[in-house]
């Protein structure tokens, strides 16, 4: 009898000591079609127009992470969190790859330093809620628009709940924001700064996010490898080479919208600016680049089923001080989700996204059948 009481308590004392951690995750993957339809001032080929087609099973952002806090005192606690993209076409690898971090937590708020969700990151979640691989963000979900989203490493704060108003304040330092710089400094810095104000009331919401950074550089992602690829089969180019340097690179973003008793809907608007940064380039250095985006979202849940609609457009921009003619887009997004249950979902989805006009004109389009579960 002894015996197994002293084996029932050191059987329980594992799960005391874990009882403060959290396993959580989703699992999320389907079949993808996609179709990119380039014009012959696009293609290097001589022919009037060249498409390319795909059909994948594509991983949809899984992730597995642990999340957990200790008790301090009073009113502190200590959190942290571990996260990690679980691609089910094993892609990835190392643990971390997603949002993971330490910090503190109180009545002042909470601030926290590691792998950090940016204020712009988190203010796309409420007008962006389709799921899709990266190689098709461009047109399943609102990837022109969330360019410039990401996850940086960073110390962040954000403050309590105040009659429905919150802020945020995050900061990326120079040797983060370019590791292979640290120590010589032989570059022009490109920490960047964040912020972002929220309001929530009764299921109306108000988001503001902005980002700062004196000198950044923008790079290339799936859409651009691909398009680029259509215009030269010879493209070297890959995901996260530098497009562009820029200096005084500033986004401000405003979303707003209602989402409550089976009703979401959301608009937003986004301005992005800055100027050529590129001391080589002598014609263009310190010209302007600007664009403006706007993006409307709308579902409604009747039952198990969740349809929704988006719509996005992106006005002409202007780089090195010149509008382009071919940089307008518009972008259509109409699906479903349908809830088997709490956890587990069906996901339906297609897009369509122009990209110029006449023979300038890149089309996208795609569509998505999938499952995701979440636990």
């Amino acid at each position: 009898m002894k015996k197994s009481l002293i084996a029932l308590t050191l059987a329980a004392l594992p799960v005391a000591a874990m009882a403060d951690v959290t396993l959580y995750g989703q699992v999320k993957a389907g079949v993808e079609i996609s179709r990119i339809k380039a014009g012959s001032g696009v293609t290097d080929n001589g022919r009037s127009s060249t498409t390319k087609t795909a059909t994948e099973i594509a991983d949809l952002g899984s992730r597995i992470g642990f999340k957990g806090h200790e008790h301090l005192s009073n009113n502190l606690n200590a959190i942290w969190q571990v996260e990690q993209n679980t691609s089910v076409a094993g892609t990835d690898s190392g643990w971390g790859t997603r949002e993971s971090f330490i910090g503190l937590e109180g009545g002042f708020g909470k601030i926290r330093a590691g792998k950090l969700n940016t204020t712009l990151k988190d203010s796309s979640d409420s007008i962006d809620p389709w799921e899709s691989s990266d190689a098709n963000e461009h047109v399943l979900s609102l990837g022109n628009l969330k360019r410039v989203d990401g996850r940086k490493v960073s110390v962040r704060y954000d403050s309590p709940v105040f009659s429905g108003f919150s802020a945020s304040v995050q900061y990326q330092p120079r040797d983060n924001a370019n590791p292979s710089d640290k120590y010589t400094h032989a570059e022009k810095s490109r920490e960047a700064y964040y912020a972002g104000l929220n309001y929530e009331n009764s299921g109306f919401f108000g988001r503001y996010a902005g980002k700062f950074a004196k000198h950044d550089v923008i790079t290339a992602n799936e859409y651009d490898v691909a398009v680029d690829k259509i215009a030269d089969a010879a493209s070297t180019l890959k995901v996260g080479d530098t497009l562009a340097t820029v200096k005084d690179h500033q986004v401000h973003r405003l979303v707003a919208g209602y989402d409550a008793n089976n009703v979401l809907f959301a608009v937003a608007g986004q301005y992005d600016a800055s100027k050529n940064g590129d001391v080589n380039d002598t014609n263009n250095y310190g010209k302007k680049n600007e664009q403006t985006q706007v993006a409307v979202t709308g579902g409604y849940r009747m039952g198990n089923v969740m349809p929704r609609v988006s719509y996005a457009h992106g006005f002409k921009a202007k780089e090195d001080g010149v509008k382009q003619d071919n940089s307008q887009y518009n972008q259509v997004i109409v699906g479903a989700d349908y809830d088997f249950s709490k956890r587990t979902s069906a996901l339906i989805s297609a897009g369509w996204l122009k990209q110029g006009k006449g023979v300038n004109k890149v089309e996208s389009t795609a569509g998505l059948v999938g499952l995701r579960h979440k636990f």
